[in-house]
């Protein structure tokens, strides 16, 4: 009878620490090792924007990302204050806003049906202030990811969507 006592705790507290090592640990890690290489080897700082060009197959800082999208990526910080994200985005295809806490949970997306305009205005603060445009972070930091859709790859198109990438700035 011992032995059926002793063999359920450990099974419950392997149970228990295995839970919350995956739900707590791991996807902070995950955040934390993303964050660590896109600074060391992109020399992407917190509240920087950073534009990439089309993936290609050599691309490794992302497993397979979409080939069809310019990304934008930006770690942000709020513990400073308020952040301004402002830029003209595409008015003939898809785009999208993303924010992502530091424990790798998605927790908005906005798209350009949603936004109903070309112009990106957006806030990001720690307060709820209930302004139009203005986005409440549950956490001070996270990341950003903006896409577009890039569906013509010729040099004409792809150099009127990295300009419009450009016009993005985070302040």
């Amino acid at each position: 009878m011992k032995n059926i006592f002793f063999y359920l705790l450990l099974v419950f507290l392997m149970s228990y620490f295995s839970y919350h090592l995956t739900i707590h640990y791991i996807p902070k890690a995950v955040y934390g090792v993303f964050h660590y290489k896109l600074e060391k080897n992109q020399n992407l700082q917190d509240n920087e924007i950073k534009h990439f060009n089309l993936p290609s197959d050599e691309y490794k800082n992302v497993v397979m990302p979409n080939p069809d999208f310019l990304y934008s990526l930006c770690f942000y910080d709020l513990s400073k204050g308020d952040l301004n994200l402002t830029g003209t985005m595409p008015d003939s295809t898809y785009w999208s806003v993303s924010f992502y806490k530091s424990n790798t949970i998605n927790w908005y997306v906005k798209n350009d049906i949603e936004f109903n305009t070309s112009q990106l205005e957006l806030k990001l603060s720690l307060s709820d202030n209930n302004k139009k445009n203005t986005i409440q972070s549950p956490e001070k930091n996270g990341l950003m990811i903006i896409r577009i859709l890039v569906e013509k790859k010729d040099q004409k198109s792809l150099d009127y969507f990295k300009s419009l990438q450009k016009s993005i700035k985070l302040n």
